[in-house]
């Protein structure tokens, strides 16, 4: 019998016999795609039987080979001019009996916005160019969008007063969210939800493709960036896994600064140093000066005195896994280097038991690499006779789960060998891996994460934390694809550029050492806040007066904003120099030393940002000009006429 299907404007139509699944699924579904070359792959469901025989075109034109396997194939494509498109599949049984075929319609897009990044300020970039009336295509090196708002991020940081910073785009995000929420009933009492900032990974998922949707922005999922083509300072395309593309403007909204990078601008990774003088010389030192910068010197954990090596007062036996050894030159407060913050997965968690994954353990499980956190908790019994459950295990309420009586919890890292990780291995090594490399850290994250919540559900050396962290899981409703477990690493630092305008520490404090911001963007609201840097063994005097070594740690610190006030983030900090780039916009890892990043890197900070960049993209195409010359008076009155917050 012939089963036919034909393709049109709503996407690719498969077709089968009625009581069963339709059998070709292509990976990239959308209709638009901006690849005039590429690979459209497809998987075969159930696959192939030996009396079976695939054939594919496209417009047409026989495709030689496209079966990968029985169970999946890909479609070469290569020079489809713009328009209308289609691609072709059809399996056929031997006897010529039974036919499926399956057309794909595929229309190719010319655009001049090229965004780099899924993440939300990538999104927001987008977004707002596309509303603005450009063109504008997403280029994500994965198979999700939203980077850490749907990757596990369920309770997101504003700062005290960041309510007063956000507007536009931003503000309709988190108002979709809470709209979704309510409707849910997902707050207590059935009240409506009054917070802005707490969210399920699943609804900020569904709110982002609604808004891309709503835009026309097209979104090339698997296109990791391999190369940058450029004419003197001009981006002019792009190279991803999927293609290459063209473009007039180019975004950066990756986490890791991958396009920046590549493209040859300027850029740090790690600590600058403190740069102390006594006084500083002149205005201009003081401009540049960072009280906080650099190390900040080590230290025994919140008081607590733990032999750092595997046999306990053993030099010789080597240090705990993930502590470094006593290095010869110790860290002194205040020196530069290229050492970036702990990184994590954000968990979704629940203490619903319908809607609970218990923490399992793990298939490569060691307990051996868990010893500095049970030797950690041992220390707090016995020299503060603290309750474990209380100080290592506190995720924090998000929304109710669909059990009322239960809730969802945001998980985060940040007390001593936590599910908060540094290490030469892992982060220390992340920002300038290739990819396979990074994959190989994100599984090692994984995979350490898994069984620290294992062990501390199930070693009696933790104590009262085994009965409370067993009440928990992940949450079954998110990530379903994954088992519950979040696609995004916690990136919290990598790359910064060198741009136009380099914010520091005395931005962010607003304490008069610099000149006021002459062209705000957007508002900054959140602490600096650094998560530790690294656990090492190093010499202390111990309460029995002994000097000897001990776990220390290096690197955490927190400074509030006086008062809570937000700060304004330049133009000029989202651009980088001219002879750099010309056409690059760069809303994440914006110009800027660690210590302000520290506090720029919250997400609605980075969707504030990702607006003004997308709006200044469209300006920059309008008025055919670097993203140096846009006019900032016509750039704000955009901003402002899009409802953003430029003062406070």
């Amino acid at each position: 019998m012939l089963l036919a299907g034909c393709g049109g404007s709503e996407g690719p139509i498969a077709s089968g016999p009625p009581d069963e699944p339709d059998r070709v699924t292509f990976e990239v579904s959308e209709t638009r795609t901006v690849f005039s070359n590429g690979t459209a792959a497809f998987s075969v469901t159930p696959p192939l039987a030996a009396s079976e025989q695939a054939t594919c075109a496209v417009n047409d034109m026989a495709v030689s080979t496209c079966m990968v396997d029985t169970d999946s194939g890909e479609i070469p494509f290569a020079d489809l001019g713009p328009g209308a498109h289609q691609l072709t599949v059809e399996i056929r049984s031997s006897d010529g009996s039974d036919l499926v075929l399956v057309v794909h319609p595929l229309e190719v897009v010319p655009v001049n916005v090229v965004v780099y990044g899924a993440t939300p300020g990538g999104i927001s970039a987008a977004i707002a160019a596309a509303r603005a009336g450009q063109s504008v295509a997403i280029l994500e090196p994965t198979r999700w969008i939203g980077g850490m708002m749907t990757g596990g991020l369920a309770r997101t940081d504003v700062g005290a007063r960041g309510e007063e910073i956000i507007g536009g785009l931003t503000a309709e995000f988190f108002e979709r969210i809470r709209d979704a929420e309510n409707a849910r009933g997902a707050c207590p009492g059935g009240q409506r939800c009054r917070g802005l900032h707490r969210l399920e990974p699943r609804v900020a998922a569904q709110v982002f493709e609604e808004l891309i949707s709503e835009s026309r922005v097209i979104v090339e999922r698997s296109a990791r960036l391999t190369g940058v083509l450029k004419n003197d300072a001009a981006i002019q395309s792009v190279t991803t896994t999927r293609g290459e593309v063209s473009g007039e403007i180019f975004i950066d909204g990756s986490y890791e600064g991958d396009l920046m990078a590549m493209a040859g601008v300027a850029y740090l990774v790690g600590r600058e140093p403190r740069r102390l003088a006594d006084p500083p010389d002149d205005a201009n030192q003081l401009a540049v000066q960072e009280d906080d910068a650099g190390a900040t010197g080590y230290r025994v954990p919140i008081g607590l005195f733990v032999d750092p090596y595997r046999v306990p007062g053993d030099p010789m036996s080597g240090p705990l896994q993930f502590v470094e050894p006593r290095p010869a030159d110790l860290p002194e407060e205040g020196e530069g280097d290229s050492r970036v913050m702990a990184y994590t997965y954000r968990l979704c968690v629940t203490d619903d038991p319908a809607n609970r994954i218990p923490f399992e353990r793990p298939e490569n499980y060691d307990p051996a690499r868990y010893e500095a956190s049970a030797r950690v908790a041992q220390a707090n019994v016995q020299q503060r006779n603290a309750d474990l459950a209380d100080v290592m295990f506190n995720p924090a309420v998000t929304l109710l789960s669909g059990n009322p009586d239960y809730s969802k919890y945001d998980l985060n890292g940040g007390g001593t060998f936590s599910s908060d990780m540094t290490a030469p291995d892992l982060n220390q090594s992340y920002v300038e891996a290739d990819e396979a490399e990074r994959e190989r850290i994100r599984v090692a994250y994984r995979d350490y994460i898994r069984g620290l919540l294992y062990i501390w559900r199930t070693d009696p050396r933790f104590g009262a934390l085994n009965e409370k962290v067993d009440r928990f899981g992940l949450c079954a409703d998110e990530f379903l694809d994954s088992g519950g477990w979040p696609h995004q690493l916690y990136v919290r630092a990598a790359r910064r550029m060198v741009g136009e305008y380099v914010m520091n520490e005395n931005d962010v404090l607003q304490n008069g050492r610099r000149p006021p911001v002459a062209d705000p963007v957007g508002f900054g609201a959140y602490s600096m806040d650094t998560h530790t840097v690294r656990y090492l063994a190093a010499p202390v005097r111990w309460p029995d007066g002994s000097t000897r070594d001990a776990l220390a740690l290096e690197g955490f610190w927190l400074v509030r904003l006086p008062d809570a006030e937000p700060y304004p983030v330049p133009y000029r900090a989202l651009i980088p120099r001219a002879e750099d780039a010309s056409n690059l916009l760069n809303p994440v890892t914006l110009s800027a030393t660690h210590v302000a990043h520290s506090s720029l890197r919250m997400e609605p900070t980075f969707m504030i940002l990702g607006e003004a960049a997308g709006t200044a993209a469209a300006l920059a195409i309008e008025l055919q000009q670097g993203v140096q010359s846009v006019d900032y008076g016509m750039l704000r009155q955009r901003l402002l006429a899009n409802e953003a917050r430029l003062e406070n």
